[in-house]
């Protein structure tokens, strides 16, 4: 699944590239992103690509980069855990509310790889699921701008994750 999903980011990171030269918008977005994982709390740095083939549909292809660990208690055991990566695809869904500005949804799949670690023993999990969420973006100048959005993941076996982030964006293309 993470090769299939690695491809699909790849495929979709380059359709993009190439689409730049085409007469839609293609996005590159990095910020943070807060993830509460059934109680967890972590932190990742967020890249992503995009390609709006109209003003109201687009694709996205986002990986995140653990950077903040959580200590959770299991009893009166401290376990670290630890986001390693996560990586998805969206297509999105996206109403103009002015000129500038925009709301969005999306939905698509997500893969994850995370490591708990307690009394010197370490544990690391792969999780897929499919994700939904909603946002908006402001663009400041017509190509510069901000991103918030909230996405929900529904994991095959870790139950569910809520991530907060906020982006700057780059547009480049015609809209």
């Amino acid at each position: 699944m993470i090769r299939m999903l690695l491809s699909a980011s790849a495929a979709t990171l380059a359709f993009a590239s190439v689409a730049a030269a085409d007469a839609g918008d293609v996005r590159l977005s990095g910020g943070y992103t807060h993830f509460d994982a059934e109680g967890v709390d972590l932190g990742a740095v967020t890249l992503r690509a995009g390609y709006d083939f109209t003003n109201y549909f687009g694709i996205e292809g986002e990986g995140n980069i653990g950077v903040n660990d959580d200590t959770v208690f299991v009893g009166a055991t401290p376990v670290n855990v630890e986001l390693d990566y996560s990586i998805g695809g969206f297509v999105v869904g996206r109403l103009p509310v002015a000129e500038n500005a925009n709301l969005f949804a999306r939905a698509g799949y997500t893969s994850a790889s995370a490591e708990a670690s307690a009394a010197g023993v370490t544990f690391g999990d792969d999780d897929d699921g499919w994700s939904y969420g909603v946002g908006g973006e402001w663009f400041f100048d017509g190509v510069n701008g901000v991103r918030f959005d909230i996405t929900r993941t529904e994991f095959d076996n870790a139950g569910e994750s809520d991530a907060v982030g906020i982006s700057y964006v780059r547009r480049f293309g015609t809209r």
